[in-house]
C-alpha cells in the first residue's frame, strides 16, 4: 500500500486547508473571480467613500460640485470646466451628438473621433470642418495629439466625447480644467445584441468582420469577441485587457466614479436625460429665439427616434443567449443597476 492510500484522511485535511487559504487571500486582495460579484449595499451618496486613482479623482469634477464663472458651454474666457461625454457604443451616443450638434439644435462644437476621411493626427493647430473639429478623442493616440494642441485648455470645443473614459480623463483634463462627466446607459445584454446586429452590416467601421454575417446571436454569445464589461473596464483604464479577470476593487472604482462623477442618463427614458443634461449644464441654444429645442420636430426626432439606429429581433430575457451575455458582463449588469438607482437619486440634485 502507498503512503497516499495509507493516509487519506490527512491528504484530504491538506486539500481543504489549501483551499480554505487560497480563498480567504482572493477575498483579501479583492481577486474575486467575476461570476462572485454581488451586489453592493451601499446608498447613494456624493460624499467621498472610496479613494479614486490620482487623475480621476482630481481631473473631474464632482456632480455636486459648483460651477465657476464661465463654466457654460458659452463662457469660453476662462472656463475651467469642459462637459465630457462618455460614450457608451450602442447606447443613444451618436443620437445625442447630432442632437446637440447640429446647427438647428444647439450648435455645439462637439470633439468626438475623426471625421471618416479627414487626417486629424496630422493637423497642427485646432480646426474645425462645418462645426466639426478636426481631432480624434476616442483613441490613445487621438488624445495625446488632442492634447498636443491643448484642446480642453483653449476651450475649443464645447464639448469633448470619447469612449475611453479613464484615458481621456488622465490625458486631456487637469485639476484646473476638470472635466463634468455625462453618459447614457443602456443594459449591457441589450447592448450586446445591438452591437452584434449592427456589426453584421457596419462595413464603414473599423471594428466591422465579414464572420458575423455568418454565425448567430447564441454563436456571437458564445465566443471570445463578445463584450466583457466594457463600461467598468472603460472606467478603470482597462480597455485594452480584454479577457483579464477584474477584481472586486474595479467594479467598486468604477460604482464609485458614476456615483460621484458623472450626470447619469438612461437609454429607456431619454426625454428626461436631456432634459437633466440641459438643466445641469444649463445648455442653451445660441441666437435670440430661446425656445425648447427638445419640442423641434427635427431636434424631438434625434431624441425619439435616433441616429445610427437598426432593427434587429429582440432577445428573449431570461433564454440561454441572454443568460450568456449577462455571465460574461456580469460586472457592467451591477455596474448598470447602480447607475438606474442613481438616475433616481440624481432628481433631486438637478433643478427642473
Amino acid at each position: 500500500m502507498s503512503s497516499y492510500e495509507a493516509y487519506p484522511s490527512r491528504n484530504y485535511a491538506s486539500k481543504v486547508i489549501f483551499l480554505f487559504l487560497l480563498i480567504f487571500m482572493m477575498t483579501m486582495s479583492g481577486l474575486n473571480p467575476i461570476n462572485s460579484f454581488s451586489e453592493p449595499k451601499k446608498s447613494f451618496s456624493v460624499v467621498k467613500t472610496l479613494a479614486l486613482p490620482d487623475s480621476l479623482e482630481n481631473n473631474l469634477a464632482d456632480v455636486n460640485a459648483p460651477f465657476g464663472v464661465g463654466d457654460d458651454v458659452f463662457g469660453r474666457v476662462g472656463r475651467k470646466n469642459t462637459p465630457l461625454y462618455w460614450h457608451i457604443p450602442k447606447a443613444g451616443g451618436t443620437s445625442v451628438r447630432d442632437f446637440y450638434r447640429d446647427e438647428e439644435c444647439y450648435g455645439f462644437v462637439w470633439a468626438a473621433s475623426c471625421p471618416q476621411g479627414a487626417q486629424c493626427l496630422g493637423m497642427t493647430k485646432l480646426k474645425l470642418d462645418s462645426n466639426i473639429p478636426l481631432v480624434d478623442t476616442d483613441s490613445i493616440e487621438g488624445l495625446k495629439h488632442s492634447k498636443s494642441l491643448e484642446l480642453v485648455q483653449s476651450g475649443f470645443a464645447d464639448i469633448i466625447s470619447a469612449t475611453r473614459a479613464y484615458d481621456a480623463t488622465d490625458i486631456l483634463f487637469d485639476p484646473i480644467h476638470q472635466g463634468r462627466m455625462f453618459a447614457i446607459f443602456r443594459h449591457p445584454v441589450e447592448r450586446a445584441v445591438s452591437m452584434f446586429y449592427y456589426l453584421q452590416q457596419a462595413t464603414w467601421e473599423s471594428t466591422y468582420n465579414p464572420i458575423y454575417k455568418d454565425i448567430t446571436i447564441h454563436d456571437y454569445a458564445r465566443s471570445s469577441v463578445t463584450d466583457d464589461n466594457w463600461m467598468v473596464r472603460s472606467l478603470v483604464g482597462k480597455a485594452d485587457n480584454i479577457g483579464t479577470p477584474l477584481t472586486r476593487q474595479d467594479l467598486d472604482v468604477a460604482i464609485e466614479i458614476i456615483r460621484r462623477k458623472c450626470v447619469v442618463g438612461l437609454m429607456d427614458d431619454m426625454e428626461e436625460t436631456i432634459h437633466r443634461f440641459n438643466s445641469y449644464f444649463s445648455f442653451r441654444e445660441s441666437g435670440e429665439q430661446k425656445n425648447d429645442k427638445t419640442k423641434s420636430p427635427k431636434c424631438k426626432e434625434y431624441i425619439t427616434s435616433g441616429s445610427n439606429t437598426n432593427s434587429h429581433p429582440p432577445l428573449e430575457e431570461g433564454s440561454e443567449t441572454w443568460k450568456l451575455l449577462e455571465q460574461k458582463n456580469a460586472a457592467d449588469v451591477i455596474l448598470y443597476r447602480e447607475a438606474e438607482q442613481i438616475f433616481k437619486e440624481q432628481n433631486s440634485l438637478i433643478p427642473h
